[in-house]
């Protein structure tokens, strides 16, 4: 099969921009299946850094096409305004972008909603981007959201009248907020639909044209599993499924359309926001991680909590998702550390020690750490195996013993080139 899923094993932010971008030379399609603009993927080619919080990061390699399928939702402010930076930089994309006319469409309402309900929760807030990911959801499974082929129908009026008798009672009552009127809001979705018109297509023919014709397809994934809204740390989750299910749903595919799976790890630990995070580290080490790391949030710039790697929730993510190959990503963070942990279970309340847990189980127990000698020395520049510190392909051996899984990739850097292809992966 020539296929492969990019899934995050993580809770985000496990560096799959640059690794899509990476990969994406190699491929024909990619295609983004859920989330939205909440996941801001960041590449760096030739020094210049660029943010895609909703068109696929493949996009910068001129042979590919991309996709946004049914399973995600679209800002399409954002949306334009990546597509006018990628007009000023020369980027060719108008042949290349396929957006499926089922894609529901995030709208000004969604993102005040957003913002309303995390504050109500008080110091039970959620941590939500604010950028209307959830509440757009919401209604896609209310059934009464608006999709991008609903702008080509003569009843997008009506529809918006449904949606607005939903919308504006909670508004009013709850929240105390002005309500949204129909007209507004049809004017400005009438605004845009010439230009979004010329990339409207079904995202799952394209992948099944594609494969058919043994052509490879990349699926990119968005978050990470651990924010999954049935499988992760609920309620501090996203609203979609980052694993290899919201592939095969959110694009509507057969899961025997995925071949290969590649999880990407970062070699230590980041969460964005509240929820658990046991691994957590605390004072010189996390601040160490988050300079060195640039751990701030691509789509709100909010500082990321750094640890330690987990290996039992590795697992479980690993499991959950069928995984093929590892990914490790930011190898190059822990260069200066004297000494790295490395959680290899958890200690119960029976004293028994656990190798898997749940992300929403909180009686998992604490962390059994490992602690190993740092390398001391710089990898940045390595582009082979051999060439790391004995330390370093130590510390990715263990990885890799541990959870059972060959290495495909690692990363010591952020630019394309600062990336180290082991023998085992398969597209080379």
């Amino acid at each position: 099969m020539s296929s492969l899923a990019l899934i995050g094993l993580q809770w985000g932010d496990e560096g799959k921009g640059k690794m899509v971008d990476w990969i994406s030379a190699r491929f024909d399609l990619a295609v983004r299946c859920q989330g939205g603009p909440n996941a801001g993927h960041t590449v760096w080619v030739n020094g210049k850094r660029w943010i895609f919080h909703q068109i696929p990061a493949g996009i910068l390699n001129p042979q590919i096409k991309v996709g946004i399928a049914a399973g995600c939702v679209l800002d399409l402010k954002i949306l334009f305004e990546e597509l006018d930076h990628l007009d000023s930089e020369g980027v060719e994309y108008a042949s290349r972008l396929t957006i499926d006319p089922r894609v529901h469409l995030i709208l000004p309402h969604h993102r005040l909603l957003d913002r309303l309900r995390d504050e109500a929760r008080g110091k039970a807030k959620i941590g939500v981007t604010g950028r209307g990911i959830g509440p757009c959801y919401q209604e896609k499974y209310a059934r009464y959201g608006i999709r991008v082929g609903d702008l080509f129908s003569p009843s997008l009026s009506d529809r918006i009248d449904v949606l607005l008798g939903y919308v504006n009672p909670i508004l009013e009552k709850v929240f105390d907020q002005e309500p949204f009127e129909r007209q507004g809001i049809l004017d400005d979705l009438l605004r845009v639909k010439d230009r979004i018109t010329p990339f409207v297509g079904d995202a799952a023919e394209v992948v099944e044209e594609y494969l058919a014709q043994g052509k490879k397809v990349l699926f990119e994934g968005a978050q990470g599993f651990l924010l999954d809204i049935d499988h992760g740390s609920y309620p501090y989750v996203t609203s979609s499924h980052p694993g290899t299910g919201g592939i095969t749903s959110g694009i509507g595919i057969s899961p025997k359309s995925i071949g290969e799976v590649i999880g990407l790890t970062k070699a230590y630990a980041t969460r964005v926001g509240t929820g658990p995070f046991p691994t957590e580290a605390t004072g010189e080490v996390e601040a160490q991680l988050q300079k060195i790391g640039n751990e701030f949030g691509a789509s709100t710039g909010r500082r990321r909590r750094c640890g330690w790697l987990d290996l039992p929730l590795l697992r479980y993510a690993i499991r959950s998702n069928g995984v093929d190959g590892l990914a490790v990503t930011k190898l190059d963070v822990l260069d200066d550390f004297d000494v790295i942990k490395l959680c290899i279970g958890y200690r119960r309340a029976d004293g028994s020690i656990a190798k898997e847990i749940k992300p929403w189980d909180e009686n998992a127990g604490e962390p059994v750490y490992e602690e190993i000698e740092g390398w001391r020395v710089p990898t940045d520049g390595v582009r082979s195996l051999e060439e790391l510190p004995d330390r370093a392909r130590a510390y990715l051996e263990r990885i890799s013993r541990e959870l059972d899984l060959p290495l495909w990739l690692v990363s010591v850097g952020q630019d394309r080139k600062a990336t180290i292809v082991l023998p085992d992966f398969p597209f080379k």
